[in-house]
C-alpha cells in the first residue's frame, strides 16, 4: 500500500485521537524531518516509507535502513497484555515445573542414584522445556499477528480520515 500523504497536514480525525504514549508503536522521524502530527502517526502506524519518500518537499532522504518505528513499551504492553496473558502464565508455570524437575534430578543424585526418580525428572524436565518453548513460540506468533493488526487498523483509519477530509473539502467548496 502506497501512501503519499505529507505528514504536516494535520487535521483532526473524525474520532478522538489516542494520546501518543498509548500507541503501541513510536515513530522516529529521520534526521532533518519535521515531527509528524499525532493524526499522521495514528493513521500510519508501522508504515514503512518507500526509498526516496520524504514527508515534505525539500526534506532530506532518510538514511539507509533507518528504523522508523519501535515498540512503545507502555502502549504495546497495554495492547498486548490480554492476548499474551495465557502464554505468560504457561511460561511461569513451566519455569516452576522445570525447577521441580531439576530438584528431582538433584535429589536423585544426592539420595543415591534412584533410576526411576532420575528418569521421571528427566522426562518431566524435557516435557516442560518443550512446552515452555512452545508457549514462547506462540507468544511470538501472537505478537506478530498483533503488529499486523496494528498496521491494518492504521490503514483503515487512514482511509476513514482521507474520506472525512475529502467530504469536508467537498462541502466547503460547494462541490457536494
Amino acid at each position: 500500500m502506497t501512501r503519499n500523504t505529507h505528514y504536516s497536514q494535520g487535521v483532526s480525525t473524525p474520532s478522538t485521537p489516542i494520546p501518543a504514549e498509548h500507541l503501541p508503536l513510536a515513530f522516529h522521524p529521520a534526521p532533518g524531518w519535521p515531527t509528524p502530527t499525532l493524526e499522521w502517526v495514528t493513521t500510519h502506524l508501522g508504515w514503512q516509507p518507500p526509498p526516496g519518500w520524504v514527508p515534505l518537499p525539500g526534506c532530506p532522504h532518510s538514511p539507509p535502513r533507518w528504523q522508523f518505528w519501535s515498540r512503545n513499551d507502555s502502549g504495546w504492553a497495554r495492547m498486548a497484555r490480554p492476548h499474551l496473558r495465557a502464554g505468560r502464565r504457561n511460561v511461569r508455570a513451566g519455569t516452576v515445573l522445570m525447577l521441580l524437575a531439576v530438584g528431582l534430578l538433584i535429589f536423585g543424585l544426592v539420595d543415591g542414584v534412584d533410576v526411576i526418580r532420575m528418569i521421571l525428572g528427566a522426562l518431566l524436565l524435557s516435557t516442560v522445556w518443550f512446552k515452555v518453548a512452545q508457549a514462547r513460540a506462540d507468544m511470538r506468533r501472537i505478537e506478530a499477528a498483533l503488529l499486523t493488526a496494528v498496521v491494518d487498523t492504521a490503514a483503515q483509519l487512514k482511509l476513514q480520515s482521507d474520506r472525512a477530509h475529502y467530504e469536508r473539502y467537498l462541502r466547503s467548496s460547494g462541490g457536494h
